[in-house]
């Protein structure tokens, strides 16, 4: 009786496990094997389901094609939105009118990102991703990209600044870098089931942590900015520069500024203009004037600045009659001053310039060498994405495979061919299972978020609430033999693409014109000056030439405030300023130049890193190659001792035990597998990053980047 009971519940258990099972394979949607690379296979790669609370979901494998792609009615507006992504308007006044230099610039607004190449891939809610599509749309949305981009907009700036005889503000050496993921599939790839002949559920510690997933920063300047340049001699004005004062002024109390005696102007005796005969002072009615001052300032390349003044003060100081025509008698004053030392020539004059031009050509550089950046990481987390959806079609095969042998072994058990217990053992495989399997999917949705936030801004619920999966449908295929250039030959392909060993080289020219520039202020101030004056009597003033960057002019000293109103004057010569020590400039000039030989050390020092960086690559390649090779073969052997072993199994001469192993052995080949075929793609994405050949690898142009339009 206890025997027939036993049997009974054994009976009802096995049944209401295979109703369980065959309930959630026919209710469950099923998903097709991830594949990656080149050209999009026949039907879709899988998109594991998330795993509802508290259950496993067990989906099937399916190979339905993605639904044909919905017409864009969007694109011509983002198309027309995009023209005017980039590019202020006013920085540079394209007419000469009067008002023109004075319109304020205007920036467009923070490009929001493209949709429309993202909702002709979007299918059932779905995001199908070819890896071209995954860069294209990264080269588009990703913010990374957009942040490198605005800072060509910031060198155009520097240059228009630089030409009006500015200093420059610099451009940002920053790159970001993306973040790792999750990874492949993880380790331990051998499930714990299969390491005892009692199996039990591997810790929750295997589980991949997030912590990997966040980005770092890398500097490609050669100089930091405490060991930035000195300014070096002051910039000459290429900017004229109009100063104008005019006002009212009313004069109440005309006296003699000399003599008491004598006649003609200031005069307060006899007959004069200034007297009365008597001796006694001469008190005129208030006079009433127009003052006016006015005065042009502009620099040129070889340092000379030319000054001309305009004004109608000797006429407010002794004339006896009002007036309120301010140039009725206008005294003038010209002058023309050349450095010849400090400041002197076009090499010193256009140092801004010609270190702006540099920089927009490094800020390319920049940009290309983040886009680069990006279409690494995005290689890597579409691969690993591919990967891990591989993987967690293996798991599933493995938990429908633990399904049936507890099936298998129930039948046996009822027939009393089987020991009950070996349904326990059984039982703890499919648990096992289950939890690889909730294992697989976590890390795929992981991956998933990792790689939308990629593709897609954050900021924008639109494009997000466009699907909630993405599907990529590209597979890796590894060669079946792996055939590379010399390394030497690789190296020098590298030394010659690399962006950013090209942009240090660069940067290392800016700072060899800012050490001529310190070199040059640690000279004395000698210029040569040509003045002339109508209505004057004041020699030249020493004045400060240029500015110090800012465009800002030194207000001109007035030349005409005294003298006789008939004085006209032709001067020349020269001003010196000689620092007696001149300790501030010549430590200057030598601690710019010190920071000149650490930016070529730097430089220097990134050079053999790349040579290793591209070494290390090759050597990474052909061990992942021979990883993947070595785990076809082991994958091929586990599958053949499973099948040996059942066969062995069906006429008695094999234990259930062993079933169990093989099977749990042949999951992890598999995996491996699959792991190691990520590592291979992932290993060629590397060494094309370190060689600077991403872009051409996957057909981006340059100017198709900075416009946010791939084709």
């Amino acid at each position: 009786m206890s025997l027939r009971r036993t049997r009974h519940h054994v009976r009802h258990w096995q049944l209401l496990q295979v109703a369980t099972s065959v309930l959630l394979l026919t209710l469950v949607p099923a998903n097709a094997a991830a594949q990656v690379v080149s050209s999009p296979p026949s039907g879709p790669a899988p998109q594991p389901p998330a795993p509802p609370l508290g259950g496993v979901v067990i989906p099937a494998i399916t190979h339905l094609a993605p639904p044909a792609p919905l017409r864009d009615t969007h694109a011509g507006e983002e198309r027309a939105a995009s023209t005017n992504r980039l590019d202020p308007s006013g920085l540079a006044p394209r007419t000469l009118g009067f008002l023109g230099p004075f319109r304020r610039p205007t920036v467009p607004e923070l490009f929001p990102g493209s949709g429309a190449r993202l909702r002709s891939l979007v299918r059932d809610d779905k995001l199908y991703l070819t890896l071209h599509d995954a860069i294209a749309l990264a080269v588009e949305n990703n913010l990374d990209v957009e942040i490198e981009r605005q800072n060509l907009q910031l060198a155009d700036t520097d240059l228009v600044r630089a030409k009006g005889g500015g200093s420059l503000r610099g451009i940002d050496f920053t790159i970001e870098e993306p973040p790792n993921g999750v990874g492949g599939p993880g380790s331990p790839l051998l499930a714990l089931a299969a390491t005892g002949s009692n199996p039990t559920a591997p810790s929750l510690t295997d589980l991949t942590s997030l912590n990997s997933n966040t980005q770092a920063q890398t500097n490609l300047a050669t100089t930091t900015s405490v060991e930035s340049y000195s300014p070096g001699p002051t910039v000459p004005l290429f900017d004229p520069n109009f100063i104008l004062s005019a006002g009212y002024l009313r004069r109440s109390d005309t006296v003699s500024l000399v003599s008491t005696t004598g006649t003609g102007a200031g005069s307060t005796s006899g007959t004069g203009a200034g007297g009365n005969g008597s001796g006694a002072p001469v008190i005129t009615p208030p006079l009433h004037y127009i003052a006016a001052n006015a005065a042009y300032l502009q620099g040129f390349s070889t340092g000379a600045q030319l000054e001309a003044i305009v004004n109608n003060d000797a006429q407010v100081v002794y004339s006896t009659t009002s007036e309120n025509d301010p140039f009725y008698s206008p005294s003038t004053s010209v002058t023309v001053t050349q450095p010849l030392l400090r400041g002197r020539g076009r090499a010193v004059s256009l140092r801004f310039v010609r270190i702006a031009n540099l920089n927009r050509n490094v800020s390319r550089l920049l940009f290309e060498q983040q886009v680069l950046e990006v279409i690494y990481g995005v290689s890597r987390i579409y691969f690993d994405l591919v990967s891990l959806g591989e993987n967690v079609a293996v798991k599933q095969e493995a938990l429908r495979a633990a399904e049936k042998l507890r099936q298998d072994d129930a039948e046996q058990v009822i027939q009393g061919t089987l020991a009950p217990i070996e349904l326990t053992r059984v039982a703890a495989l499919v648990s096992s299972s289950q939890f690889d399997l909730a294992q697989a999917q976590g890390l795929y949705r992981q991956e998933e978020v990792i790689l939308r936030n990629l593709l897609v801004r954050a900021s924008s619920p639109v494009f997000n609430a466009l699907f909630s999966e993405i599907v990529p449908t590209d597979r890796i295929i590894v060669p079946d033999l792996l055939e590379l250039p010399p390394v030497a030959d690789l190296i020098t392909e590298g030394l010659s693409k690399r962006p950013d060993i090209a942009q240090s080289e660069l940067q290392i020219k800016t700072g060899q014109i800012s050490v001529q520039a310190s070199r040059n202020e640690a000279l004395p101030q000698l210029s040569l000056y040509a003045n002339y004056q109508g209505r004057g009597a004041s020699e030249a003033p020493y004045e400060q030439l240029g500015s110090t960057g800012t465009g800002l002019p030194t207000i001109p000293i007035n030349l005409t405030t005294g003298g006789l109103r008939t004085s006209t004057i032709y001067q020349a010569g020269v001003q010196l300023t000689l620092p007696l020590r001149n300790r501030v400039a010549a430590s200057d000039a030598a601690r710019d130049a010190i920071q000149l030989r650490q930016a070529e050390a730097r430089t220097e020092k990134l050079d053999e890193q790349i040579r290793q960086d591209i070494e290390n690559a090759v050597i990474a390649l052909q061990t992942a190659f021979a990883a993947y090779k070595a785990a076809v073969a082991s994958r091929s052997y586990q599958e053949q001792l499973l099948e040996t072993e059942r066969d062995r199994l069906s006429v008695g001469e094999s234990t259930n035990l062993n079933i169990v192993q093989d099977q749990s052995f042949v999951a992890q080949a598999r995996s491996t597998e699959i792991a190691a075929r990520s590592n291979w793609a992932k290993a060629q994405v590397e060494l094309d990053r370190d060689i600077g050949d991403l872009l051409d690898k996957n057909h981006v142009q340059l100017e198709d980047a900075i416009q946010g339009a791939l084709p």
